[in-house]
């Protein structure tokens, strides 16, 4: 119990010490900005760091891609069919479309980007095995660092609590994405054969794949934080696609298939997309597949495997 309150303290501290940082200077706003990609590459070099120096590194990439894969497909699709159902149910199609969509091949560059950092760590840390290793839990120190710039992002970006939690579809339609990633992560535990708590953190991560790799690196290791990185990142990627593909007449799919990014990446299609109406939705969406993962991921984490 100890150590899952530590955990909780690690993530939420920083981050609600960063909302009560209110800055009004759009120059350092964004220069946060841009502190914040810095802190997002070096994490995810110093996992791909990681990855390298593992043993029988070459045997266990493929394990790694196929699981990743794997979790993706079936988490994935029990959140769509969690929230078609709820389309159906109660359907609000959108009135209309607001022309050209930002550019997803811009965006799918920057995850190229955010993959290309993994891969250069994972050669530099194979290279230099025998001489050069990261101190047990520096990359936990730049996390730490990271979710408190986020913090000062979601407070400096018109986000209002009181608006948040006012919204009602939002909050529905997270707590149907969150029921439906956890069904995923158990469906998942069973096919890929892994503990059940393993299948739920895996499934916790909501496409925040810079906490959910750091977390479980430190809980399981780096081949577990690898697996946690390209399963959320897969989630990242494919919603580019799909976000317009189901945004006309299965509005909370579209929104919902996005996890935690429904508060950065995703949010100029969300609103190119569907219009001004649903923006205050995905915001509220955004907020609670935010708030979440860090309980869930230290909470399912700390059992072991």
């Amino acid at each position: 119990m100890e150590e899952i309150i530590n955990g909780l303290l690690i993530v939420l501290v920083p981050m609600i010490l960063g909302y009560l940082v209110k800055i009004q200077n759009q120059n350092a706003l964004a220069f946060i900005n841009k502190i914040v990609m810095s802190l997002l590459y070096i994490i995810l070099f110093m996992m791909g760091f990681m990855l390298g120096q593992l043993e029988n590194l070459e045997q266990k990439l493929p394990i790694i891609g196929m699981t990743a894969l794997g979790l993706s497909v079936i988490i994935l699709t029990c959140n769509i069919l969690g929230l078609a159902i709820y389309d159906r149910t109660l359907p609000k199609p959108v009135n209309y479309l607001q022309g050209e969509l930002p550019s997803r091949w811009h965006s799918l560059i920057d995850s190229i980007k955010l993959l290309s950092a993994v891969i250069i760590g994972i050669v530099l840390g194979w290279l230099c095995n025998d001489w050069l290793h990261f101190p047990n839990g520096s990359n936990l120190y730049v996390l730490i660092a990271l979710i408190f710039f986020v913090g000062i992002q979601l407070r400096n970006n018109g986000i209002s609590l009181k608006e948040v939690l006012l919204n009602k579809q939002g909050l529905i339609m997270g707590a149907i994405f969150t029921l439906s990633s956890l069904i995923g992560g158990v469906i998942s535990a069973f096919f890929l054969s892994m503990p059940i708590t393993q299948g739920l953190a895996f499934s916790s991560g909501f496409g925040w794949y810079s906490l959910s790799s750091v977390v479980l690196t430190n809980a399981w290791g780096p081949m577990q934080g690898s697996i946690a990185f390209f399963n959320d990142l897969s989630r990242e990627i494919l919603s580019l696609f799909l976000i317009p593909l189901f945004m006309q007449h299965y509005r909370s799919t579209a929104i919902g298939i996005t996890g935690a990014t429904a508060l950065d990446c995703t949010l100029p299609i969300i609103q190119k997309s569907g219009g001004i109406e649903v923006t205050p939705i995905a915001i509220s969406f955004g907020m609670v597949t935010n708030l979440l993962p860090p309980l869930l991921l230290v909470f399912f984490s700390s059992f072991p495997i």
